[in-house]
């Protein structure tokens, strides 16, 4: 599926994971060492998930000129879109109080990392489902309250945009490189350090490799997963 990067599948709920830079480094989760931005996990998983995809051309053209023919420009990051429930009423057998919900989920996505200078980079994890972005936008909609006035139900709707490490990224732009970019699909035999080797001639770059793809290990990749090999600086 476009955008998505699938790993072996589970039975699990959409839960948004912080970290503190664009290498999602897993030594630098922001929940080891602040109570602020720990994991989010809804309440009720999302019954869709939506992929947006744009690509920019430049529409420009001289004067008198017709149906003159468009430039690329560049690709867009991915924007991905989620719509989940917060209930506070009970009826479904689960329970939750809807505005603390809501300052948890806002605490991972949304709040500035004074650290940082920035709101915080996420995972997002839904069964097969693998995502790192950072939030583009949320809307939250109230639509039950008690008595007393505190809400007990909401709908959230969450936009991101994809994001990547800029070593990757620069691999990814560099497709004029004298070492060309790569792509591997893993077969159900393959194993990273092997195709690494065959590529580059070397069994020591594919640490680099792993990095560049946002690997959290080089060991046990699950069959068919798509791997980056790009160019890789041999000085």
């Amino acid at each position: 599926m476009a955008g998505l990067t699938t790993q072996d599948a589970q039975f699990t709920r959409l839960k948004f994971i912080p970290y503190k830079d664009v290498t999602f480094n897993e030594g630098n989760p922001v929940f080891d060492d602040t109570k602020q931005g720990t994991p989010y996990t809804v309440m009720f998983n999302p019954n869709n998930i939506a992929v947006k995809l744009q690509v920019e051309w430049d529409a420009q053209q001289a004067d008198g000129t017709i149906n003159a023919p468009l430039k690329f420009k560049k690709i867009q990051p991915q924007d991905y879109s989620f719509e989940f429930v917060i209930d506070g009423t009970g009826a479904t057998g689960d329970k939750r109080d809807v505005p603390e919900d809501i300052k948890k989920f806002l605490s991972t996505v949304y709040e500035y990392d004074s650290a940082e200078h920035t709101p915080h980079y996420l995972k997002i994890t839904y069964g097969s489902v693998l995502l790192k972005c950072i939030l583009k936008s949320v809307d939250i909609t109230y639509n039950l309250f008690a008595a007393n006035g505190k809400p007990l139900r909401a709908k959230v709707n969450a936009s991101f945009t994809s994001c990547a490490d800029p070593l990757l990224s620069e691999a990814i732009k560099n497709s004029n490189s004298p070492d060309m970019t790569h792509v591997r699909m893993l077969k159900t035999s393959d194993k990273l350090i092997g195709i690494a080797n065959k590529i580059y001639k070397n069994n020591t770059y594919y640490v680099e490799v792993a990095r560049a793809n946002n690997f959290d290990t080089f060991r046990n990749l699950p069959t068919s997963t798509e791997i980056l090999f790009p160019p890789v600086s041999k000085t």
